[in-house]
């Protein structure tokens, strides 16, 4: 828009080109994708879906249950096994179908290994991968249950109890989605077979296990006043394509920012003020530039005050050429 000389473009290319970043990055900022947290209540109208939505289809509820898993249990003898023999008699629970960080087989864990305890005499997981700190963690920041904020004891424990079944539990290998040994021959799933070779295939995603009603309405009731994460409806994968950010906009009129899950509440309309006024401050240090650069090469924008012949003083305004504006005599 100015014609600077060719020598102050050159010498403050650097600083140009670093305003234009921090205008990009503020413009960038005003538009994020922002993480959108709402109590769990709003977000699931029950625990049916809650189990269903948050895990995008691996689980289906059922209220038969003879013919259900429970993800926790408290017995010496695991409830799942007769499930399984009931809706599986030929199912191989002496492997572990499924592998991400899970061991191949599933095999007795020492007397330390008490955050999945249900599964320690038959675990597909170490005791490395069962620490509560790691079930949160282990796949990343984006995959964290508590993003929108610390959850309540009661509620994060079903989150750890869910994790410890999906590491743990030889049963939930039979519903691998590719190569799974529990099929429904009326679930298109069936026939797909896993293929190494084929990109959209995996080893770790469970498809339509059958888990208890009473289980995730139970889930729900610890969790309803909560927040988690309403984005894709409550799925956890769709949150997870989600970047991490300081900025997490909640159920209210106000958007909550989680520092070290400390909450500061700033509404819209301030967050909106600070982006106006950093590009502000941002066309203010572009205009200062142009300024010392057209005074450095000996053309400046504004001439000094000078004498007019009739007495009267004049301002003249530089061009941006650099020649003379008509005088404008005061």
């Amino acid at each position: 828009l100015l014609d600077l000389p060719q020598n102050c473009r050159t010498n403050h290319a650097p600083d140009m080109q670093l305003t234009a970043a921090i205008l990009a990055a503020l413009l960038s900022a005003s538009h994020a994708q922002d993480l959108q947290c709402r109590k769990f209540s709003d977000i699931y109208p029950t625990g049916t879906e809650l189990c269903e939505k948050m895990w995008d289809g691996a689980f289906v509820v059922s209220d038969n249950y003879t013919a259900s898993y429970t993800m926790w249990h408290f017995e010496d003898q695991n409830p799942n096994e007769a499930v399984s023999q009931t809706l599986h008699p030929t199912g191989n629970t002496s492997v572990c179908n499924l592998q991400y960080f899970h061991k191949t087989l599933p095999t007795p864990e020492g007397p330390d290994f008490t955050e999945c305890h249900p599964w320690k005499n038959e675990a597909c997981c170490t005791i490395q991968t069962a620490d509560a700190t790691n079930l949160n963690t282990a796949y990343g920041p984006t995959y964290r249950w508590d993003r929108c904020g610390a959850l309540s004891p009661a509620c994060e424990r079903f989150f750890v109890q869910e994790a410890c079944f999906y590491e743990c539990s030889p049963h939930i290998g039979l519903y691998r989605k590719f190569g799974g040994h529990a099929c429904n021959q009326d679930d298109p799933q069936c026939t797909q077979v896993y293929d190494p070779s084929d990109p959209t295939h995996n080893t770790w995603q469970v498809h339509q296990m059958p888990i208890r009603k009473d289980y995730c309405d139970s889930w729900l009731l610890a969790c309803a006043n909560d927040l988690f994460c309403a984005s894709g409806g409550g799925s956890y994968f769709e949150c997870a394509r989600i970047a991490p950010s300081v900025r997490v906009p909640v159920i209210v009129n106000t958007t909550t920012v989680v520092v070290d899950n400390e909450k500061t509440e700033l509404s819209d309309g301030i967050i909106g003020l600070i982006v106006v006024l950093g590009l502000v401050a941002v066309a203010l240090v572009i205009f200062l530039c142009c300024v010392v650069c057209r005074e450095k090469a000996g053309k400046p924008m504004f001439q000094p005050l000078t004498e007019s012949k009739g007495g009267k003083s004049d301002i003249r305004l530089s061009s941006v050429a650099g020649t003379s504006a008509p005088a404008m005599n005061a």
